[in-house]
């Protein structure tokens, strides 16, 4: 089983190298920086396609949940009416 860890601040991906002050340093971060930027950028859109999904199917779904409730109405309707007595009844004292 995949146990996802806590949802909170997301946090950097840790380096194993010690901090070093000097230029090829600051290029790497700054690329490192970008590489998270553009992963984070293609979740997100990833996460608003699906968003955008199950809002379509909720949507769906809820048209069928109408449709499905004017169909029950209809039949119990329809059966309350067939319940009727199709006669008149007459009461006869003797």
């Amino acid at each position: 089983m995949h146990r996802t860890p806590k949802r909170g601040q997301i946090q950097a991906k840790l380096s194993t190298m010690p901090p070093q002050r000097s230029q090829a340093t600051v290029y790497l971060n700054a690329y490192k920086m970008m590489l998270e930027k553009e992963r984070l950028e293609q979740e997100l859109e990833k996460l608003e396609a699906r968003r955008h999904q199950i809002q379509q199917r909720l949507a769906i779904l809820n048209s069928q949940i109408i449709a499905e409730e004017d169909v029950t109405y209809q039949q119990v309707n329809t059966d309350v009416e067939d319940n009727k007595p199709k006669f008149n009844t007459l009461t006869l004292e003797y």
